[in-house]
């Protein structure tokens, strides 16, 4: 059998291309969740400025218990069940509403309230209107319309 120095190459090459290759993909993924994130944050202050106003009440009020701080204030995110009713049609629908909302203004959440949103009409996607104190949006609206089958289901 032939004398094979040992080397630590054969131990670090392998090592290194594997944390590289990890490093990589850990990068496209923050990347990818950082454009969806803008993504959100742009169509949701689309909505804001062009959407058609509308009131939605509360049917569920879901706390994540994640939190994030930004822009001089504590945000909560949160989960809506929101029946919303279009102020000029008067057509009513039902969403599924991730957002999040200041610390301060949770109570105003609470089921059975009625918030100011604001929705865009051919794709139902909303975003919840802010007081006049606080921030328009942090970047965590996602709405999901429900379907007919959920909505006549309940």
């Amino acid at each position: 059998m032939p004398n094979v120095p040992f080397s630590i190459w054969w131990v670090l090459a392998p090592l290194l291309a594997w944390l590289g290759f990890t490093l990589c993909v850990t990068l496209l993924r923050e990347r990818r969740k950082h454009a969806e994130s803008l993504s959100r944050t742009r169509r949701a202050l689309g909505i804001l400025a062009h959407g058609t106003p509308a009131m939605a009440q509360v049917i569920a009020f879901s706390d994540t218990g994640q939190r994030r701080s930004g822009e001089g204030t504590t945000w909560a995110i949160a989960q809506l069940r929101l029946r919303v009713q279009a102020a000029e049609t008067g057509e009513t629908f039902e969403v599924d509403q991730t957002t999040a909302i200041p610390l301060a203004e949770l109570p105003g959440h609470a089921a059975g309230r009625t918030i100011a949103v604001r929705f865009d009409p051919a794709s139902r996607e909303i975003a919840v209107e802010r007081s006049g104190t606080s921030a328009a949006h942090y970047g965590a609206d996602s709405s999901r319309l429900r379907a007919p089958s959920e909505v006549s289901g309940r």
